[in-house]
């Protein structure tokens, strides 16, 4: 998929949860905010944010969990320049990078401060913006989490170029690739289309480099075709043919340029994997329990109890829903759906988990 958010021609083209429990701890990772693009300053049409007459920026936020669209508004966020003013956002989008398998790069859209004299340095998360499970296909993991407090200092200039910020596996309904044995799904900070004049999209697969791993030695493969371009927004799917698993894909420098026409330079990730098994161990590790499904319906089930613990459900404003004994099941009374927290008491300290009822 191409630019951000590409240009605005492509209006809001121009520039553009989990399968366990997480402690109630907000996510506090760096990893989860992986960055901010200052991407355009002031080049998109205030009409874009009901704002006409007026030229607004343009500011690619990227995210390494899927978000929740239903949690989404513009005051979710606070932009600081580098005086220390603060800006709100006239609108924000995930469109166009809104399809299954997608929705990880928020489009700020409005004044964040000039690129020589006072560039914006910091990106905030200042409201409850939320996400959202992965989908059957995807090979990253995901976890349900409110990112409200989330903070990155992570901005690109703007005359910087793009770079990748995520890849996973693609596989069943949301493999557009015609042809391969394996699809490999990559996002760039921002949105690109090819910098050589007269090239295409559709050539870009040739600048692009897998990698398979064979006891410590990185093996090259470059894809046989791209697929989910033309549609203007910062997602790839790259198809390769090896039957090798790729672990890791990289872009020469100087093949694609953002909305500003900046290149990018060399640039590399991994490939993001994820199993059940994985994420259990992770989980068991932290807190010694396993509490399974989230999101959940009627009924919850624990694991690893000690026997002599109890419980509390609470809802997002802090009402007591149902308390009693831990035992290997829990039915859940008629709620809502929406954010819950259970809190499980034992003889030590209490530990919160994060619930999402669908």
């Amino acid at each position: 998929m191409t630019g951000i958010l590409h240009r605005v021609s492509s209006a809001l083209s121009a520039l553009a949860v989990g399968l366990l429990i997480s402690p109630i701890a907000i996510a506090q990772s760096q990893n989860t905010l992986v960055s901010a693009f200052f991407g355009l300053d002031n080049a998109l049409p205030g009409l874009m944010c009901n704002q006409p007459g007026s030229l607004l920026d343009g500011m690619p936020v990227n995210f390494r969990f899927p978000l929740d669209p239903s949690s989404l508004s513009e005051t979710d966020f606070e932009v600081v320049d580098s005086l220390g003013n603060t800006h709100t956002p006239g609108c924000v989008f995930l469109a166009p990078a809104d399809e299954d398998g997608e929705n990880r790069t928020v489009l700020l859209l409005g004044e964040f401060g000039t690129a020589i004299t006072n560039p914006p340095v910091e990106v905030r998360i200042v409201g409850d913006l939320l996400t959202t499970d992965t989908f059957s296909g995807e090979s990253a993991c995901s976890e349900i989490l409110n990112l409200n407090g989330l903070v990155t200092t992570n901005v690109v200039p703007l005359d910087d170029g793009p770079s990748l910020f995520f890849a996973q596996r693609i596989e069943g309904d949301l493999n557009e690739c015609n042809a391969g044995t394996q699809t490999i799904q990559v996002a760039w900070n921002g949105g690109v289309t090819p910098y050589i004049s007269g090239d295409a999209e559709s050539d870009l697969f040739q600048c692009y480099v897998g990698y398979s791993d064979s006891a410590g030695v990185l093996i090259p493969h470059v894809p046989i075709s791209i697929a989910d371009i033309n549609d203007n927004d910062n997602f790839h799917q790259l198809c390769f043919s090896t039957p090798d698993e790729i672990v890791q894909v990289s872009m020469v420098a100087n093949t694609v340029e953002d909305p500003n026409q900046d290149p990018n330079a060399y640039s590399e990730i991994e490939v993001s994997s994820c199993t059940l098994s994985t994420i259990t161990e992770e989980h068991l590790s932290e807190t010694g329990y396993a509490i399974y499904p989230n999101p959940f319906s009627d009924e919850i089930f624990l694991e690893h109890l000690t026997g002599n613990e109890h419980f509390i459900l609470r809802d997002c404003l802090g009402r007591t829903v149902i308390e009693g004994k831990c035992s290997g099941a829990v039915q859940m009374p008629e709620t809502g759906s929406g954010m819950y927290y259970l809190t499980i008491f034992n003889n030590t300290n209490p530990t919160t988990f994060k619930l999402l009822k669908r």
